[in-house]
């Protein structure tokens, strides 16, 4: 990567194989529960407001509403808990509360009843009511995004990225600010690195969850242990959850093909293009590590409990622990094994998206249940 073009994150489904530790049952005292889907939402053929073209992201909200976020439609469709179109939020236009390019991210802001959507190239951010009324565009963050919480109604947390063309750097982000001014309260992490395939920025990917009543988590995918920092808003370190009895990883399997990237939870390797040793050009992705993190994933559920996805593919058993670290649930997440699903949990429930079946997208409505 002498001459480096072009800069995107590839994210696609390979069967990557997992070892016996997605496998492990509960230890004693510990519940075993499962979340399984009672109904979806999505048909390649039919009701208009079912066919959706790409779905980037969907949230529950406090009413169990669900709002699901339609790239190329340009549009948020709102449902009810049964999966029963309710009505749309946007179109596609430059109209206020419109889209004029496709919308990626969707949220719930904590204690304001708010809808967040942000839009795609300008990065804008699109506020609208829980009924769907247009209110104001709002900035909360440039860069491109990795995540984006709600550490209370008031500060928002944003894990983004950066390139700079000028020096041919990478650097990647943790900050709060406040979500009505913009202003910064506090940066967490910051790490750079050089814009070519030796480059490591395994110490620049981390996983978030925040809570919506003042406390951060945040996981470190070089961890050598099962570890989570918790942060205030103004960036104090108030704790550090650890289980120095979990490290063991789930080796990655390395597709044969050159040109393929496998996926890896919690990992969103920079793909560029650059110049091969025979003078043409090739493409090359940087940061593929041996090894899964150990934990790919953070969420706070309803009841205000931590969970944690186990590393490895396809990341379907999930540890839930206290605020304090002490793990109570191992929950397995029952859906088909053909897809790749990103499941979502916040404080009003869980869905799961299906947004890489070959066929038609789809969300999964879920529901928590003892084995």
């Amino acid at each position: 990567m002498k001459i480096l073009t072009i800069v995107f994150m590839t994210v696609m489904c390979l069967s990557i194989s997992c070892t016996a530790e997605n496998e492990q049952p509960s230890a004693a005292g510990v519940d075993s529960l499962r979340l399984v889907p009672v109904d979806t939402i999505g048909v390649l053929m039919g009701d208009s407001t079912e066919m959706f073209g790409n779905i980037l992201d969907a949230a529950v909200l406090p009413s169990g509403e669900l709002v699901i976020v339609d790239y190329l439609k340009r549009c948020a469709c709102v449902f009810d808990s049964s999966g029963q179109f309710v009505r749309q939020i946007g179109r596609s236009g430059s109209g206020p509360g419109e889209f004029q390019f496709g919308p990626t991210n969707v949220l719930w802001v904590p204690g304001e009843e708010i809808i967040a959507i942000r839009e795609d190239a300008t990065g804008d951010w699109l506020t609208y009511s829980a009924e769907g009324e247009f209110i104001e565009k709002r900035d909360l963050a440039e860069n491109m995004i990795e995540d984006i919480s709600f550490v209370d109604e008031s500060t928002s947390v944003t894990y983004t990225n950066d390139v700079e063309w000028n020096t041919l750097t990478v650097s990647y982000s943790v900050q709060t600010q406040d979500i009505d001014t913009g202003e910064l309260i506090s940066s967490i992490m910051f790490y750079e690195n050089t814009l070519e395939p030796s480059s490591d920025f395994l110490p620049g990917y981390v996983m978030l969850a925040a809570d919506g009543n003042g406390s951060l988590y945040l996981s470190r995918v070089n961890s050598s242990c099962w570890s989570v920092e918790v942060y205030s808003r103004e960036g104090e370190l108030l704790n550090t959850l650890e289980r120095t009895d979990v490290t063991d990883r789930v080796i990655v399997n390395m597709p044969e093909a050159p040109d393929v990237s496998p996926v890896i939870p919690g990992i969103d390797p920079l793909t560029l293009m650059t110049n091969s040793e025979d003078g043409g050009r090739m493409s090359k992705t940087t940061t593929i590590p041996e090894l899964h993190p150990i934990i790919s994933a953070l969420a706070i559920d309803e009841e205000g409990n931590l969970w944690s996805r186990r590393g490895g593919f396809p990341g379907n058993i999930w540890d839930v622990s206290t605020t304090e670290g002490n793990r109570i649930a191992v929950v397995d997440v029952a859906l088909p094994d053909s897809v790749c699903h990103n499941l979502i949990i916040n404080s009003n429930g869980y869905i799961a998206l299906d947004n890489r079946s070959s066929d038609y997208h789809r969300v999964y409505i879920m529901k928590l249940e003892k084995q």
